[in-house]
């Protein structure tokens, strides 16, 4: 039998994981930050005997000076404004009520108009796969000012975050998550279980056929990776954005940033791909042991995500 890919860092054994662990998305009972939330499901297996548990490593390069993305940048009109601007396609704004399937009608959604800016009167919060947002303005004959929005369909936040890079920079990060296995979810740990809050990393050790793990987000960050980084980039939480520049902190720590920003072209594509392995073990070349992609299969789902941005 096959085994589907998992999340997959730099491992300890090789370890062929199985993938069919992943808590079901939870209604949200209301929208505040903390409370309304059910829990994510409680992973049903048994750890095993401490003496066959191995630890999962990932290395994490040491501060340098290596050139990487400018992350002050933000647009003139845009600094200190709260505002969350929509992608490529329409979507919706939402109540709790209408997420959980509770009105018989659609008065607990209102229409968001594609690659459309808007005023917040807050800081956007993120919550498991969505934004909670407060918008500045009311929608024309929308009942609510409060309400979430399904996070994948926004393109941009006054946080920051992956659609501030270059579109190189964006499909290169695309395809670290896709080989990582965890593709759009920035709430996702070892085994695909799910976590609501990003108020910290979530710093859950999950052992499974003898391998303990606490990687965690898009990235997959270990709880001993994510602490020093965190440290030195001044994030305060784990929320997307901050995932974010803690990765481009990993490929500016490799070296690899020029190579990513210019990684429309195959040979710095696959040159940016080396030098990353010895964090992300899922890569092509990893000296972990564990399974990898090959490097035409991801060059595949790079140019793909890039034809996407463009």
């Amino acid at each position: 039998m096959k085994v589907a890919r998992c999340c997959r860092l730099a491992l300890v054994s090789a370890l062929a994981l199985p993938c069919g662990l992943m808590a079901g998305q939870s209604a949200y009972g209301d929208l505040t930050v903390t409370a309304g939330l059910e829990k994510s499901a409680s992973i049903p297996y048994a750890s095993p005997p401490a003496q066959l548990q191995n630890e999962a490593v990932q290395y994490l390069p040491p501060s340098n000076n290596e050139p990487g993305f400018d992350w002050t940048y933000q647009g003139k009109e845009l600094q200190r404004a709260q505002y969350l601007r929509v992608g490529a396609y329409s979507t919706y704004f939402k109540t709790s009520e209408a997420y959980s399937g509770q009105l018989a009608d659609s008065s607990g959604k209102c229409l968001l108009t594609a690659n459309t800016l808007y005023s917040l009167r807050t800081a956007p919060v993120f919550q498991a796969q969505h934004i909670i947002a407060e918008l500045e303005t009311p929608l024309p004959g929308c009942a609510f000012t409060r309400g979430f929005i399904y996070m994948p369909h926004v393109s941009s936040t006054s946080a920051g975050g992956l659609w501030e890079l270059p579109v190189n920079v964006r499909a290169f990060l695309d395809t670290l998550a896709f080989s990582e296995g965890t593709k759009e979810h920035y709430n996702y740990i070892f085994t695909f279980v799910a976590f609501s809050s990003y108020a910290d990393h979530p710093r859950k050790k999950v052992c499974l056929d003898g391998l303990c793990s606490t990687a965690a987000g898009r990235y997959q960050f270990l709880a001993k990776t994510w602490d020093p980084l965190a440290k030195e980039l001044a994030l305060p939480d784990f929320t997307p954005p901050n995932q974010e520049k803690a990765a481009l902190e990993l490929i500016r720590r490799s070296g690899a940033y020029k190579l990513v920003a210019g990684s429309a072209k195959y040979a710095n594509f696959s040159k940016a791909i080396t030098k990353l392995n010895p964090i992300w073990a899922s890569l092509p070349g990893s000296p972990y042991g564990q399974p990898t992609h090959t490097m035409k299969r991801l060059w595949e789902v790079y140019t793909a995500a890039l034809a996407g941005y463009q």
